[in-house]
C-alpha cells in the first residue's frame, strides 16, 4: 500500500469515479507530476479509503481549477482507524500554536472529535475551526487515516458535561485528585467500549466546582502520573494511552 494519501471531499465521489480539485489536485499534477495510469490512494475523511488509478489530469482553463479524475478500484472501510471513537475536549489555550499542535498530533493518533472548551479559568478565547480543519486534513493524510476529525465550535464546559451521556467512558485527568486510578485501570473492566470522552483542563486547572459537576455526571478522575503536565502535553498523553489500551481490549 502506498505511503502517501490524498484527500477528496465525500461529495466528489460518484460510484466508481472520484474527482480531486483545488490545491490537492494542483499538488498531484504540478508538484508530483502524476499522469493517467498512476495509482494513488485517496481518503474522504468519512471513513473510506480508495485504491484508484488516475484517468485524467486536467489543467486549469478560464478560471477552472486543476482537476484529477480517478477510477475507484477498491474501497477500504475505516482504514487505519481504532475500534474506539475518542473525543478530545480541551480548554482553549493562550497561545494558538499550542492548540494547532494538539489538533495535529491528536489527529495523527486517532482522535475522532475535537471540542475547544471555555472553562472558568480559561485564558484563550478564540477558535480557528477552518485552520484546524486544514491542519487535521494534512495530519490525516500523513498518518494514513480515513476519518477526518470533526471540529466543534467553542463549547462551555458545563454544556459538554451535561450532554455527555452518550459516551461509554468519560475521563477527566486532574492533578489534584486523591485517586490513583490510571487510564488503563479505568478502561480495564469496560466491556464493548466503543466511545470515550477525554476532558482536559486549562492552564490554570479546573475549579473544585467543575470537578464536582463532572464527578456527579459520571466522569472518572484519572491520573497521568506524578508530574504536572502542560495542557497540550496532557491532551496528547491521555489520547495516546487511551488508544493504546483500546487496541489491547
Amino acid at each position: 500500500m502506498s505511503s502517501e494519501y490524498f484527500y477528496v471531499r465525500p461529495d466528489a465521489v460518484h460510484g466508481k469515479e472520484l474527482v480531486i480539485d483545488g490545491d490537492e489536485a494542483k499538488h498531484i499534477a504540478r508538484v508530483l507530476r502524476k499522469i493517467p495510469g498512476d495509482m494513488i490512494w485517496v481518503v474522504d475523511g468519512a471513513g473510506r479509503a480508495y485504491d484508484t488509478v488516475i484517468t485524467a489530469v486536467n489543467q486549469p482553463q478560464r478560471g477552472f481549477q486543476h482537476e484529477v479524475r480517478c477510477e475507484v478500484l477498491h474501497v477500504e472501510e475505516r482504514l487505519n482507524e481504532a475500534d474506539v471513537d475518542v473525543t478530545l475536549a480541551v480548554a482553549l489555550l493562550k497561545h494558538p500554536a499550542r492548540m494547532d499542535w494538539i489538533v495535529e498530533k491528536g489527529t495523527e493518533l486517532g482522535i475522532r472529535r475535537f471540542v475547544p472548551l471555555r472553562t472558568m479559568r480559561v485564558i484563550g478565547n478564540a477558535a480557528k475551526e477552518e485552520r484546524w480543519k486544514s491542519i487535521a486534513i494534512a495530519a490525516m493524510k500523513q498518518s494514513g487515516r480515513s476519518f477526518l476529525p470533526q471540529m466543534y465550535p467553542i463549547m462551555q464546559l458545563e454544556i459538554l458535561l451535561e450532554h455527555s451521556s452518550e459516551y461509554d467512558l468519560k475521563m477527566i485527568p486532574y492533578e489534584q485528585t486523591d485517586h490513583v486510578l490510571s487510564i488503563a485501570e479505568a478502561m480495564k473492566h469496560r466491556e464493548r467500549l466503543k466511545s470515550v470522552l477525554i476532558v482536559i483542563g486549562p492552564e490554570g486547572g479546573f475549579t473544585d466546582e467543575e470537578i464536582g459537576i463532572a464527578e456527579r455526571l459520571g466522569f472518572v478522575q484519572v491520573s497521568l502520573g506524578r508530574q504536572r503536565l502542560r495542557t497540550e502535553t496532557a491532551a496528547i498523553v491521555a489520547t495516546a494511552i487511551t488508544l493504546s489500551n483500546a487496541d489491547k481490549s
